[in-house]
């Protein structure tokens, strides 16, 4: 497929997403000028902490993980960016502006590519796509401030959390209710500020409890009156 068909393809699949709803397609098309789908394989970067922002853009499939190092070397989970997510569009209109956070895939992740300069001649013209930008934002704050809440709460409230968080994000349709990301014990652990160790003993319970079911880094939730009632605990 040539990058214009699959350019004119993926306006097809943005169209469907929240940031650009009720928008006539050749307003869309201008938002997306000189974009370009980019494939992510699992676990490499699409962007990393500290390098320079040239490009911003739409998450079409898969998952991101935008993820800031700690001066220890390990790394913080800051937000999980699913289909719909617009990642790095508010810092394109800095002079030189870095990434503030890496962008790992997580499986096979697909992205809408578009440079800075569609975001400065179109994105900061239009109005009701700023506030659209801003309530996506205002979104993954309220995330944040609800696991600061959470911050005295035991650590299976806070996985419950996450869980849920993920479920009522990706509006999963599946009656299964398997997390549309593959997520590691590591990966929950540094998202919650928590030992691995811990981790693994929360979903070993779970897992025994009939709670959850786990495969290949899939999580499929068995009970959800039972995440719902450890997220309500701690209310």
């Amino acid at each position: 497929m040539s990058k214009e068909s699959s350019l004119k393809a993926a306006l097809g699949e943005v169209s469907n997403f929240p940031i650009f709803a009720n928008l006539k397609m050749s307003e869309i098309e201008a938002l997306c000028a000189m974009g370009e789908i980019t494939v992510t394989p699992h676990r490499q970067a699409l962007f990393s902490f500290g390098h320079n922002a040239n490009f911003f853009g739409i998450v079409l499939s898969g998952a991101y993980k935008l993820a800031k190092p700690t001066p220890n070397g390990t790394e913080t989970i800051i937000y999980f960016s699913t289909p719909g997510d617009v990642v790095a569009a508010f810092i394109m209109p800095q002079p030189e502006p870095k990434y503030p956070v890496s962008a790992i895939a997580m499986g096979t992740s697909r992205f809408l590519k578009l440079p800075k300069s569609t975001y400065l001649n179109a994105w900061m013209k239009n109005p009701d796509i700023i506030l659209r930008i801003q309530n996506l934002l205002s979104t993954r704050v309220a995330q944040l401030h609800n696991y600061k809440v959470l911050t005295k709460s035991t650590l299976s409230t806070k996985v419950a959390s996450l869980i849920l968080d993920i479920l009522q994000k990706t509006n999963s349709q599946d009656d299964d209710l398997v997390l549309p990301l593959p997520l590691t014990r590591k990966e929950i652990a540094d998202s919650l500020g928590a030992s691995v160790e811990a981790v693994i003993r929360v979903m070993s319970d779970w897992s025994k409890s009939g709670i959850i079911e786990t495969k290949d880094h899939q999580i499929k939730v068995l009970k959800l009156d039972k995440i719902i009632e450890l997220i309500n605990s701690a209310t």
